[in-house]
């Protein structure tokens, strides 16, 4: 069965291209077979091997034909598009068109610790009710702790627990100061080879807890999807610059 990996919420600063792009570093390091797709106001191939999806034009058989040309798709809904998706997918059944074609859907929602970001939890739930599985991603913005009583305290954390939905913690980011330095932007660290040497152990720490945080729900995400073709490699160590000793 193919897998479609719904990411969306239009409340902005979520970490919704983040979070695809940490799914995708992932699938990579086992040589999963997969593909992203991005909805936005424009049809076009990117230079990251991303498919953007021009929304004024789709329809169900287009969207179709590209889940079809991979077992696994990330669709990233670019912030804005989320009501128009939700809007597009009741109005044309897609619940049932997907199922007839052996596509399970997981809806993914990333949220901060602002309850603004909770609406869109609760309109996915109503769009999309049984018919796809849950994952609520927390984008940390201070501790755990306070991030967390946020949430468990809303009335769309009560709904998800109805759809039993899967939540993962996306840790705080500690390093932009690397980041800045080296003119990156933390979407392209997650896509360059050297990104570990050139910004350090923090960003390295940051990264395996993530990659731990989606390990940890690989199969409830992935599903039968997940086709590794080869071992993930041992994390590069990073090295330490040397200092010079006074003559």
């Amino acid at each position: 069965m193919k897998k479609l990996i719904l990411i969306q919420n239009d409340y902005p600063g979520t970490g919704k291209s983040t979070l695809a792009l940490c799914f995708h570093r992932y699938l990579q390091q086992y040589g999963v077979e997969h593909q992203r797709l991005s909805l936005t106001e424009e049809d076009s191939q990117t230079p990251d091997g991303i498919t953007n999806l021009d929304a004024s034009s789709l329809t169900p058989r287009t969207l179709l034909d590209h889940i079809d040309a991979s077992p696994l798709t990330i669709l990233d809904v670019s912030t804005g598009l989320g009501e128009f998706f939700n809007k597009f997918y009741q109005g044309c059944e897609m619940d049932m068109t997907l199922q007839a074609a052996g596509v399970a859907v997981s809806v993914v929602l990333p949220v901060t610790a602002d309850r603004e970001s909770f609406d869109s939890v609760t309109d996915a739930a109503e769009v999309f009710s049984d018919n796809a599985e849950y994952l609520i991603a927390h984008l940390v913005t201070s501790c755990y702790d306070e991030d967390d009583k946020v949430w468990d305290t809303s009335y769309a954390a009560r709904v998800m627990d109805m759809f039993e939905a899967v939540e993962l913690h996306i840790p705080e980011i500690n390093f932009q100061a690397e980041l800045s330095t080296e003119h990156m932007s933390l979407d392209t660290a997650l896509q360059i080879e050297d990104a570990e040497e050139r910004l350090g152990k923090e960003f390295t720490k940051w990264q395996r807890r993530v990659m731990g945080q989606v390990d940890s729900a690989r199969q409830y995400l992935f599903g039968d999807a997940f086709r590794p073709t080869m071992a993930p490699k041992p994390a590069k160590a990073v090295k330490k610059a040397k200092t010079k000793l006074a003559a």
